[in-house]
């Protein structure tokens, strides 16, 4: 009994997987719209203010065993200065925590600079686009407690090096190597933190895949569901012949041999 009960889970979780015809493009759509909806309440909602400290003394720290002349120099206030709908919207959630928005700062002696980490620099983008996958993506519960877990304990350490590095090497180019205010701060930012963040999130997203959460499965639906709406986009604007069926053409060969073979009347 025990065994056609999780014969049958499979089987559903198998079809749940790789859904086909009209059920692909439903479940395409609507798991991208909850991801979309689930990573925005996700990044912007909660209070990361614990991990921007916890991220701010890290890296202090670090910076300090590679002896950069470092001090803590006073907070930075994350609020946005426009007044564009979006910023206060972020304005809004972000004053209903304690701290005011403000995020203590790391000075450079050396270089004369500030750097704070903010919200931005917590590495939760990254991380609540793989929660919301995970959340979506059909797998067993505990599958995705787990996925979910390790994920975050890899973001958040991985997260750790990346700022130390990019305030290292800012302060590396702009004192030893004479590189401008703004130039250091691209090429450090940039050049390096920004590519060093998105493989990151491809290995972040496999550590979620081998615990049985199959995210990459979700993303490649989506993919496949937006090549088959530009192929169906083309054909209706005329751009691309529609394929012809093959089989009945098989068929009609079959038949046609067959025929042959038969004996004169």
């Amino acid at each position: 009994m025990g065994n056609k009960v999780q014969d049958e889970s499979s089987i559903l979780m198998r079809s749940l997987l790789n859904p086909k015809g009209k059920s692909k493009y439903i479940y395409s759509g609507l798991s991208f719209i909850f991801v979309v909806l689930l990573t925005v309440l996700i990044y912007l909602v909660p209070d990361y203010y614990f991990l921007e400290r916890i991220t701010n003394d890290t890296v202090f720290e670090v910076l300090k065993i590679y002896q950069y002349d470092v001090v803590f120099d006073g907070y930075f206030s994350e609020s946005e200065p426009s007044d564009t709908f979006i910023a206060t919207i972020i304005n809004i959630l972000t004053s209903l925590d304690g701290h005011y928005a403000l995020t203590p700062v790391i000075r450079s002696n050396a270089a004369e600079r500030r750097f704070a980490v903010v919200r931005a620099c917590t590495g939760m983008q990254a991380g609540a686009l793989l929660m919301a996958l995970i959340i979506v993506t059909p797998a067993d519960f505990w599958k995705k407690v787990k996925a979910t877990f390790y994920a975050l304990i890899a973001l958040i350490i991985g997260n750790f090096l990346r700022i130390a590095l990019v305030i290292g090497m800012t302060v590396t180019l702009q004192v030893s190597y004479g590189t401008g205010y703004n130039p250091a701060w691209m090429w450090a930012h940039d050049v390096l933190g920004k590519p060093i963040g998105f493989f990151g999130t491809i290995f972040f997203a496999l550590i979620i895949e081998k615990q049985g959460v199959p995210i990459l499965n979700t993303v490649s639906i989506w993919i496949d569901s937006l090549f088959d709406f530009f192929s169906f986009l083309f054909v209706q604007l005329g751009l691309v012949k529609k394929k012809s069926a093959s089989k009945p053409l098989e068929k009609q060969e079959e038949t046609h041999l067959i025929d042959e073979k038969k004996p004169p009347p």
